[in-house]
C-alpha cells in the first residue's frame, strides 16, 4: 500500500507577481524580502516570462513541496498556526484552483499618491502619512522607498498570460499612476481586476463600464468618528454612501478588510454590526507590523473591555446569516485577537512608543483623540 506525499502547495509560487513599493518582483505581497531578493529581482532586471522558473523561486517550491516553511513565508506560517485558512497561502489555493500552469495573477503597486493618512499605514504605501510623519520627526521623507511606474509595456510579454490583477495605491482611484494603468488594462488585458479603496473616490462611471470582472475591497476600521480619527481623511458618511451605491452594482463583488490593532479594538464590534445585516462576499482581517500598534501596548487593565467587545462581536457573527467558511475565518481571526490580549505581556517601551506616536500625529494633523476615540484615549498617558 503506498501512502501519498502532503504537498503544502501555494499557487503564489507557481503564478504569482508581486510588485512591491520599490519594484521589486516576489510571488506575493506577504513575502519577506532579504537584501539578495531585492538586488536580484527588480522588474527592470528580470525576464518576466521565464521568472517563475528561476532559482529563487523553485527552491522556495521545493521547500513546500518537503512541507516546510520557506522563511520568506513567515506571515502565513504564523496565519495558518492559528487555524486560519485566510491565509495568502490558503487564498490562493481557493482563489487559483482553475489556473492553467501558465497563467499569472498580478499585484502591482503603480504608486502611492493618496487622500488619506491612515494611522497603521506606512510611509511607503501613503504620500500623504510619508508627509505626517515627516513633519512629526519620525522619518526622513527622501528615505522613503516607493517608485510610480507609468509605463506598463513591460508587462506585455505576459500580458494574454494574466488573469487576475489586484491594484493597489495609495488610493487607486486618486493616483494617477493608478488611473494609467486602469487605462492601459482596458488596452491591453482581459482580466479580473481587485483594487483595494479607501472608499472616498469612487469613479462609478468606470465601474459600469469596465468589460470584466471588477471587485473592489473597502479598508473599513470603524465607523462614524473613530473611522475619521483611525483613517484620518475619512467623511464617513461619504464613505458609508459609497460603500452601500457600490453593493447595489450587480457586476461589482465588494468585499471589505480590516485592519485590527490598538485603534480599533474597541470599535470593530461596530463594524461587524454594521457589515452583519448585508455581509460582503469576503471580510479580510489584517494586522500591522509595528509592536507598538498592537497587544503588547495595552496596559493589562485596559485590556478587559477591549476583549468583551470583541467577544460581542463574534457573538455577532455567529448569529448572522453568514457563509460557513467566512464565519468561520471571522470568528477565528478575532478569537486570535482575543488570545493575544489575554496573554501577551506588556510592553513598557511599547505603550511609551505608541503614546508618543498618538501624540506626534495629532500634533500635525491638528486633531484630538479626545474628540473622535474618547473611549481608546483613556488608556494613553
Amino acid at each position: 500500500m503506498y501512502l501519498t506525499k502532503y504537498v503544502m502547495e501555494c499557487k503564489f509560487i507557481k503564478h504569482g507577481i508581486a510588485l512591491s513599493y520599490d519594484q521589486v518582483v516576489k510571488p506575493c505581497c506577504a513575502w519577506k524580502l532579504t537584501p539578495d531578493w531585492s538586488q536580484e529581482n527588480h522588474f527592470t532586471k528580470i525576464d518576466l516570462v521565464n521568472w517563475h522558473k528561476s532559482v529563487q523561486v523553485l527552491n522556495a517550491k521545493t521547500q513546500l513541496d518537503d512541507n516546510k516553511w520557506p522563511a520568506a513565508c513567515v506571515k502565513c506560517k504564523q496565519f495558518e498556526s492559528i487555524g486560519r485558512s485566510d491565509s495568502m497561502r490558503g487564498n490562493s489555493n481557493s482563489g487559483y484552483v482553475n489556473y492553467k500552469d501558465d497563467d499569472i495573477t498580478l499585484e502591482i503597486r503603480p504608486g502611492n499618491v493618496c487622500n488619506f493618512a491612515c494611522q497603521t499605514c506606512w510611509p511607503a504605501a501613503s504620500s500623504r502619512v510619508a508627509e505626517y510623519h515627516s513633519r512629526a520627526g519620525l522619518i526622513d521623507i527622501k528615505s522613503v522607498n516607493s517608485t510610480r511606474i507609468d509605463n506598463f509595456d513591460f508587462l506585455l510579454p505576459v500580458a494574454d498570460r494574466i488573469k487576475d490583477v489586484i491594484l493597489l495605491g495609495g488610493e487607486p482611484f486618486y493616483d494617477k499612476s493608478c488611473l494609467k494603468f486602469l487605462t492601459w488594462s482596458a488596452q491591453h488585458l482581459k482580466s479580473n481586476i481587485t483594487m483595494f479603496t479607501n472608499g472616498s473616490k469612487i469613479d462609478f462611471d468606470f465601474l459600469k463600464s469596465y468589460p470584466g470582472t471588477l471587485t473592489l475591497v473597502f479598508s473599513i476600521d470603524a465607523i462614524g468618528l473613530p473611522a475619521e480619527y483611525i483613517r484620518y481623511g475619512t467623511n464617513w458618511a461619504e464613505v458609508m454612501k459609497n460603500y452601500l451605491a457600490v453593493k447595489e452594482l450587480t457586476n461589482i463583488d465588494v468585499r471589505v478588510n480590516i485592519t485590527c490593532s490598538v485603534y480599533n479594538y474597541l470599535y470593530i464590534e461596530e463594524v461587524i454590526n454594521f457589515l452583519s445585516s448585508n455581509w460582503p462576499s469576503v471580510v479580510s482581517f489584517g494586522k500591522p507590523n509595528d509592536s507598538y500598534l498592537l497587544e503588547s501596548a495595552v496596559p493589562i487593565e485596559h485590556r478587559v473591555d477591549m476583549i468583551k467587545s470583541l467577544e460581542r462581536a463574534i457573538s455577532i457573527i455567529v448569529n448572522a446569516n453568514i457563509e460557513s467558511g467566512q464565519q468561520s475565518n471571522a470568528v477565528n481571526a478575532l478569537t486570535a485577537n482575543i488570545t493575544n490580549l489575554k496573554s501577551t505581556l506588556w510592553s513598557p517601551q511599547d505603550y511609551d512608543q505608541l503614546c508618543d506616536f498618538v501624540t506626534r500625529m495629532d500634533q500635525v494633523k491638528r486633531i484630538s483623540i479626545n474628540d473622535y476615540c474618547a473611549a481608546l484615549s483613556k488608556i494613553l498617558k
